[in-house]
């Protein structure tokens, strides 16, 4: 018996310390927490349901649809999966070459210099509704990401417009508490700030606007106009392997982004 209860406890010490590992990891479900993510996360796997999800809604068949039905398929977030490429910038830019995907206006009639991988965008969502992505907390209706042709994670970027000041401060606090701050050019401007930890770089940018009420039909508009505050807060992530890439390739990339050896 004793080898038999020996075999049971390991077994459950087992079971036991995946299921904390798995905990500590960002679920490839609806959502990914940013803070948990690491240099591994399978953007593929996160995103195909929700490609072929998308696929499905957009060749959804609406004239026989109830009312119910079509409301449904207007209020889910729409997704869509681009081919990213290497082109010839032909001078119009500091670097050699640049990055884009395949089917934009712009490069669609290009041949490219050659693929670099996938990307990954929200089309269409309910900011107050949608939720994507989080980091510390705070959620972003909107994420787009990248991967190369090998399935390894690029970069991505997280999007939300608030009415609540505290979310960029909790973001800022994380990311100044937990990771190494970067000193950027000078010329790059206050409205970003960036860190870095083992596997990437970490930037934040934000712009302050208002908003104002705008009255419906019937409304009386001698009142005055509700003015709400919003702060556009961006997140980008970048893999450093993504980075190191780019710059061997000759690519653009952003100023405030640091070379790969800094």
């Amino acid at each position: 018996m004793r080898p038999f209860h020996f075999l049971f406890q390991a077994t459950s010490y087992l079971i036991f310390l995946s299921g904390i590992l798995y905990s500590c990891q960002p679920k490839n479900g609806d959502r990914v927490i940013l803070e948990k993510m690491d240099k591994t996360f399978n953007v593929s796997r996160f995103y195909e349901p929700k490609i072929k999800r998308s696929e499905e809604l957009l060749h959804a068949d609406v004239k026989n649809m109830d009312k119910k039905r079509l409301k449904e398929i207007f209020e889910t977030a729409i997704f869509k999966k681009d081919t990213l490429a290497i082109f010839n910038s032909e001078g119009s830019l500091p670097t050699a070459f640049y990055l884009e995907s395949t089917g934009g206006w712009g490069t669609r009639k290009l041949k490219p210099v050659k693929n670099f991988g996938y990307r990954y965008t929200t089309v269409s969502y309910n900011e107050e509704k949608d939720t994507i992505a989080l980091f510390n907390g705070v959620s972003f209706p909107a994420l787009t990401m990248a991967e190369d042709q090998g399935g390894k994670f690029a970069y991505l970027n997280a999007m939300k417009s608030s009415k609540n000041k505290d979310d960029f401060d909790k973001i800022h606090r994380y990311l100044q508490k937990n990771y190494t701050a970067l000193k950027l050019q000078n010329d790059v401007g206050g409205s970003i700030e960036g860190w870095e930890s083992e596997d990437f770089y970490y930037f934040l940018l934000k712009k302050n606007r208002r908003e104002e009420q705008i009255f419906s039909f019937g409304e009386d508009e001698d009142n005055e106009p509700a003015i709400t505050e919003i702060v556009d807060i961006r997140l980008e992530i970048y893999g450093k392997m993504y980075i190191q890439t780019m710059r061997k390739e000759h690519v653009y990339l952003p100023d405030y982004i640091p070379n790969g050896n800094e």
